[in-house]
Order: C-alpha cells, then structure tokens, then sequence
C-alpha cells in the first residue's frame, strides 16, 4: 500500500508490512532446494536420466530468468499487493501439482514454483524501495538475510522431512508457509493500488549503461554461488578426492559465511557515500577464493569461508541496488527485473556449460578460468554499479 510518508520498519504500520514481506520471503527458496538433497530418490522413482534430473534443479532458475521481466507489467496491471498474492497462489499450486503422481507433474509443478517465486524475487524489493526508502539498507538486509536462511532449511530439511513422512511429504511440507503467507497478506490487498507508470520505462532500461552494469553484477555474484552449489563437491573429489560428505560440510559453512556477510554488509551500505569499494571489495574476496580453488585446492575450506563472505555481500548489495539506483518504486521494479532476468540466466547456464567443458576436457582448470574471468568481470561492474548514479526518469 503506497504511502505518501516513509514508513519504520520498527513500529506501526510499517512493522506490520515487513513482517509480511519477511512470510512472503519464506517461501522463495525453500520449496526449490529442498528438491536437491531428495534428488537421487527423486530420480529412482520417476528412472530420470543425468540430463532429465538436471533440467529439474534448473527449472527454476530458468524460470527466474525467463519470467523475471514480465513481473514490472504484472505490477503495473494489477498492482504490487495483488501481483504478490497471485505469485504466491501459483507457488501454492505448483506444490500441490509437483505432489501428484507423474512425471509431467514433477517438472510442471516446479516451473510453476519457479514462475511464482520469479514474480516475487522481483516485486518484494521494488516494495521495499517504495515504501521504506529511508531504511533501505536495514530492510534489504532483512530480506536477504531470511532468503539465505530458508534457502538453507529447506536443503537441512528435506532429508528429515522425507525421514518422517516420506519424500513427497518433504516436497508437499512447503505449502504450509505458503498458506500462512497469503493469510498474511490478505489485509493488504485491500490498499492494493496499481501504479501510474509509463510503460516504456522499463524497456528503455534495457539501453541504460548504468542498468546493465546493475546487472552483470548481479548476473556475475549468482553465477559464482551457484556454480559452487552445484559443481563443487564433483570438482573436490576430483582434484583432492574430498569426500560428498566432507564437501557438503564445507558448503554449509560456506552457507554460514553467506549469512554472516549478508548481516554485516548493509552496516557499510549505510555508512558509505557510494557502494564502489562495497563492491569491488566483495567480488574482490569471490576473486581470490576461486584462484585459491585453482592454485591450492588443498585449503578449500579457507577458500569457501572467503567466497561466502564475498557471495553474501554481494547478494545483499545486488538487491540494495535496485533501490539505490532507481528514482521511482516503479523503475525499481523494472531494474530488479531486468537485473534477475540476466543474473538467473546467466546462473542456470553457467553451470552447464562448465559440466560441458569438464566433460570434453576431463579436467577442472578451464571451467577455473572461466570463473576467475567472472570474477574479474564482478570486480569492475561492482565498482561501476557502486557509484551514486541514479537511472534516469
């Protein structure tokens, strides 16, 4: 619900919407890893092939990419409250979808996870820049913070779920926050205004250098996140015969590393004029962890505590950004989507083109090399993006 004075985040209205943003956030990463931990079962059951299991972990970053940029005209059409509900309600029933028998549904009830969580990954910062600008750096940090935390549960509690009540069951668990979520926001939707915004402004953001530059950082940050996410245990056992269970203990305090970054960074974001040196130092630390994969894999455990200091910061400054650099709630909205419809594609096809290139080479240095000169990209598009520039009306 617009408000024509800024709201706290501490009291009062506005810690009855963060709240709700914060239920809504619940539900944006957890229905999709909990899928990873599951997936050998997953794939017995249904006799998926290699490619066929890895199209259903990709699915919803495809869908990130694919649909993020029509969220800003969903918006506009319907307004943000209203837009938000919805996704959530597609979410509810890709859940409900992916818990039937057949094949069809598994990989149509995960599209329209995707799909839904796409339209709020989009929207939720746009709200936040429209009606707490003057916090933006504390309420992005809350949302990262509870996006990285339920991205988290859901991969620690897929296999405990699955334990109790079977692997649907662990799938199908999700739709409980789901249900809250839209009890949560129905009272807003009776504020729900679309907004008066000039169609053409999202599109010609697709010809601003500043835009872009928003975007390759965001674009460059998720793909290094999730090209460890999914390589880094074959890559440990390959080059220092780490075992999946010893890798999997370095990812999660990796996950930690991620959070504690995510929680300290928006101090400097509020303290700095600029952001240049927040991100160039954060990809800087992305940078060097992975020519420490290359050069020493033997300390990879150090290595993935520097990359999630640097992957949580940037994450947290990528979404900070949507509001620094947009002048409207509306242009926000239009520059997260833009900048999610780059990053997420460009991390759903990262990865498999360095399964492509470790398998027509055996070896792990050339995908090293491809994501030291992501990193490098990173460091510039982070100092770029980082000045106090905003995107023209």
């Amino acid at each position: 619900m617009p408000h024509s004075v800024p709201l706290s985040p501490s009291h009062g209205a506005g810690l009855r919407l963060m709240l709700a943003i914060l239920v809504v956030t619940l539900n944006l990463r957890g229905a999709i890893t909990c899928v990873g931990p599951l997936l050998k079962t997953i794939q017995q059951e249904f006799a998926l092939s290699a490619t066929g299991a890895g199209l259903l972990t990709s699915l919803p970053l495809l869908a990130f990419g694919f649909i993020s940029p029509y969220a800003a005209p969903l918006a506009r059409r319907l307004g943000m409250e209203l837009a938000i509900f919805v996704s959530m309600l597609v979410v509810l029933c890709g859940l409900g979808l992916r818990y039937l028998p057949g094949t069809a549904c598994l990989y149509l009830g995960t599209g329209l996870i995707g799909i839904g969580v796409a339209i709020s990954n989009v929207l939720l910062p746009g709200l936040l820049r429209r009606d707490f600008p003057t916090h933006l750096a504390l309420v992005t940090a809350l949302f990262s913070m509870v996006l990285v935390t339920v991205g988290g549960l859901g991969s620690g509690l897929a296999i405990p779920l699955a334990e109790f009540g079977g692997w649907r069951f662990s799938l199908v668990a999700w739709a409980g926050p789901v249900v809250l979520a839209l009890l949560v926001w129905v009272p807003l939707l009776r504020h729900n205004i679309p907004p008066v915004s000039n169609a053409s402004a999202s599109r010609s953001l697709w010809d601003s250098r500043l835009a872009w530059q928003v975007s390759l950082f965001m674009g460059c940050q998720s793909t290094a996140f999730y090209v460890m996410i999914a390589w880094f245990p074959s890559m440990m056992a390959d080059l220092e015969g780490i075992s999946a269970a010893r890798a999997g203990w370095i990812l999660f305090v990796f996950q930690i590393f991620v959070l504690g970054s995510v929680m300290a960074v928006p101090l400097l974001i509020h303290r700095c004029s600029d952001q240049r040196w927040i991100g160039v130092g954060c990809a800087s630390l992305i940078l060097l962890a992975y020519s420490g994969l290359y050069l020493v894999p033997a300390q990879a455990m150090a290595w993935m505590m520097l990359m999630g200091l640097g992957a949580g910061g940037s994450l947290v400054l990528s979404m900070t950004l949507f509001g620094l650099r947009a002048t409207t709630a509306a242009q926000s909205v239009a520059l997260s989507g833009m900048a999610q419809a780059v990053g997420y594609t460009m991390a759903a096809v990262t990865p498999i083109v360095i399964g492509y290139i470790r398998d027509q080479t055996s070896s792990w240095n050339l995908p090293l090399l491809l994501m030291l000169a992501l990193g490098a990209g990173q460091v510039v598009t982070g100092y770029l993006s980082g000045r106090e520039l905003t995107l023209q009306r």
